[in-house]
């Protein structure tokens, strides 16, 4: 008898991982997720501090093609961010972003899927007092995490990973320009249709 419950429960584990590993990990989804920020400015070689206050809060939608290939658009709302720490905290950025970038990667039967994103982002910097000519931009998106799907949830994965925005602020003539890196180390959750 108990022959026939171990080979019962073999069966249903074998059974179990070959659904998984046929399953179609194709189709559109939607998350949200959370995180910190951060901000890395760079002006001719000399970095400069900078104060965050806030979280990260990003929601995205997409759709994956394949186990390597997908397509996201991402809203993101980064903290309250004092360009120069030295300065009063008067002259703050709010910036937010609207991205769409291709989600590279590999979806492996266990679940796991190590990616990569590259993209172009609308950025406002929502400036507490007017400074900069042009406050809204379009930078550079990029990052990379992993992503988790267990079978058990159906459709539910779970991700953790770095995003960023480059762009560049024109400081005027005869002054260098300053790269910003606005980031975000944040996890997500996300459901698949």
């Amino acid at each position: 008898m108990k022959s026939i419950t171990v080979l019962g429960a073999l069966t249903a584990i074998a059974l179990s991982v070959n659904v998984q590993a046929n399953q179609d990990v194709s189709g559109f989804y939607l998350g949200a997720g959370v995180g910190t920020t951060n901000v890395d400015t760079d002006t001719n070689g000399y970095s400069s501090n900078s104060d965050t206050d806030g979280s990260t809060v990003k929601l995205l939608g997409g759709y994956q093609f394949n186990r390597i290939v997908a397509i996201e658009a991402q809203y993101t709302k980064y903290g309250d961010i004092t360009p120069l720490s030295n300065f009063s905290k008067t002259y703050q950025w709010s910036p937010t972003t609207v991205s769409l970038a291709a989600n590279l990667g590999y979806t492996f039967e266990n679940g796991l899927r190590p990616f990569a994103t590259i993209g172009l982002s609308s950025l406002d910097l929502d400036e507490s007092i007017k400074t900069i000519d042009d406050s809204s931009a379009t930078a550079l998106r990029f990052g990379a995490g992993l992503e988790y799907t267990p079978a058990a949830l159906s459709g539910v994965s779970f991700r953790a990973g770095y995003e960023g925005d480059a762009f560049t602020i024109d400081n005027g003539i005869g002054y260098s320009d300053t790269t910003v890196i606005l980031g975000s180390v944040y996890v997500a959750a996300s459901y698949k249709f």
